[in-house]
């Protein structure tokens, strides 16, 4: 379990820990909005040119193998799966799970297809919202698209101290009611952790989902965590290892496309079972 530290000095001379998981374990600075908005700015651009300035910002694609932690409703491990990951940015991703790489979700803005074993169909309900979500959860869809977004607020939330840290945290909230709290670490500037809360609109539940970023390397001048954990209410939903990651390899589109699919499904799918060649 992770946990956060606030000094807590004591005659014993031992420490309080405190569970970081919650943002209420934040430290709080209050500043008047423009300054605020100019020192979280500031913080954050500190924070981009530590993740590789130019080189991060210029990323435009992402190839990536990871080993993926699957989890059960009780928050338990129920097993682990290779997972290929392509994407376009901002909002195009392919998912292929699984070593034979048969099992294939694709996301292109506003359309959403899956590939599996019954062949090709029209994402799950709710698969496009959930990766708009996504997007608004994200701190590199922040950082590279939305830091002149008329309708993202940013504000500085002071320093704190995290797993051992001194950290800058500094918050961004939009006209969707997401609000992403980022804690940037205060001597290496790297993202450690983020935290985002939204509101259902219709059942009007708030969900807090907090995502921690470690084993950071450079990969082709960009600062790559390379195992990111995330909790969602409490319990942990997403455990990811990377194996492998190359930018701006040139992804084609036609990639992200239905066709794509159709065309996977055609040459590896039913139709050619039973016509295939002995090994």
């Amino acid at each position: 379990m992770r946990i956060g530290v606030r000094a807590a000095a004591r005659a014993s001379g031992l420490l309080c820990l405190l569970w970081a998981g919650t943002a209420r374990a934040q430290g709080t600075t209050v500043l008047a909005p423009e300054a605020s908005d100019a020192k979280a700015r500031e913080v954050i651009e500190q924070s981009i040119q530590a993740l590789g300035g130019a080189a991060y910002l210029g990323v435009r694609d992402i190839s990536s193998v990871s080993r993926i932690g699957q989890f059960g409703h009780s928050g338990a491990v129920t097993g682990y799966e290779v997972l290929y990951d392509f994407k376009i940015l901002p909002d195009k991703d392919r998912l292929e799970i699984s070593k034979k790489r048969n099992i294939i979700n694709v996301w292109n803005g506003d359309d959403a297809w899956t590939l599996d074993r019954g062949g090709v169909s029209d994402g799950p309900v709710g698969a496009v919202e959930r990766n708009q979500e996504a997007l608004h959860k994200s701190v590199n869809h922040l950082f590279r698209f939305r830091l002149r977004d008329p309708e993202v607020v940013l504000r500085y939330a002071g320093l704190d101290m995290v797993d051992l840290k001194q950290v800058d945290w500094v918050e961004a909230s939009d006209a969707q009611r997401y609000t992403l709290r980022i804690a940037i670490d205060h001597a290496t500037h790297l993202p450690v952790r983020a935290v985002c809360t939204w509101r259902d609109p219709k059942t009007r539940e708030q969900t807090e989902e907090i995502e921690y970023f470690s084993d950071y390397h450079s990969i082709q001048g960009v600062m790559t965590p390379l195992q990111d954990f995330r909790e969602r209410n409490g319990l942990q939903t997403y455990q990811l290892f990377t194996l492998e990651v190359k930018y701006n390899t040139g992804l084609s589109p036609d990639l992200f496309t239905r066709q794509s699919l159709e065309e996977k499904w055609a040459h590896t799918g039913k139709g050619k079972k039973g016509t295939e060649e002995k090994p």
